[in-house]
């Protein structure tokens, strides 16, 4: 379903994916869980969308039900791949999370990094906190945002045993004000306006769940590795047609 212009959403078990129309091809915005990904397809088929005019896919974070139909992906179509450095690496204290495998990852970017893609500029942010690797990629106004944040102001469900952190959290949520974007499009449920009240609803229920944990939540988590201050920003173009 068309839901701005050039983006699109496709949805299948809870789990929804956007294709942005980039000139002579599509970026996908996650690509779900294996078994969901012929569901989505259909949906962009639906308008008018080739999947075989796929030409990048960009991850939001490593979990199964936002990345697990890439090896799938890689195999039928080969586009280009474009996730966090932390999604691909295995942290210690994440003992319940496995990583991207790397084979199936082309780009790894970072916070302040830009990606372009035929007609699309798109910026990277690192938004820790439901997991350690978690990004926001933003077009313009335009906010895809995975489990940060979701339209009704409720966060993804955390676990320190896969990488989340209440401090992380709440700094993450604090700077979306700063990103100056409009609308926000997560990985399940609708999209809709980012507005101060949907961020302070946000934090309401993170400060809910860590008190109702007892504070172990809180406690336990560890924050995520960061790109030193100094670091260079990266520049990563991507071709607009699928490569042949």
């Amino acid at each position: 379903m068309q839901i701005a212009s050039g983006i699109y959403r496709a949805e299948s078990s809870g789990e929804v994916i956007y294709a942005l129309d980039c000139g002579q091809g599509y970026a996908l915005v996650d690509c779900g869980s294996a078994p969901g990904l012929p569901a989505k397809f259909d949906c962009l088929r639906a308008d008018g969308i080739d999947p075989g005019k796929i030409a990048a896919v960009f991850i939001t974070h490593h979990h199964g039900d936002h990345c697990q139909a890439l090896g799938r992906m890689r195999k039928e179509l080969s586009p280009r791949v474009v996730a966090h450095r932390l999604a691909v690496e295995r942290l210690a204290h994440c003992t319940a999370s496995e990583p991207i495998p790397r084979e199936l990852v082309d780009y790894t970017v970072d916070e302040g990094d830009t990606v372009e893609v035929g007609d699309l500029t798109i910026e990277v942010h690192h938004l820790p906190g439901h997991t350690a690797d978690s990004v926001a990629w933003q077009l313009g106004p335009n906010l895809f945002v995975g489990d940060i944040i979701f339209a009704d102001g409720g966060i993804g469900w955390m676990d320190v045993h896969w990488g989340s952190c209440v401090s992380d959290y709440r700094s993450s949520l604090l700077r979306l004000p700063r990103l100056k974007a409009q609308v926000i499009y997560p990985g399940h449920r609708d999209h809709g306006p980012l507005t101060r009240g949907t961020i302070d609803e946000a934090l309401r229920r993170l400060t809910a769940l860590s008190d109702a944990d007892g504070s172990p939540l809180a406690a336990l988590g560890r924050p995520a590795p960061r790109r030193h201050p100094e670091g260079p920003s990266t520049l990563v173009r991507l071709p607009a047609a699928h490569p042949s």
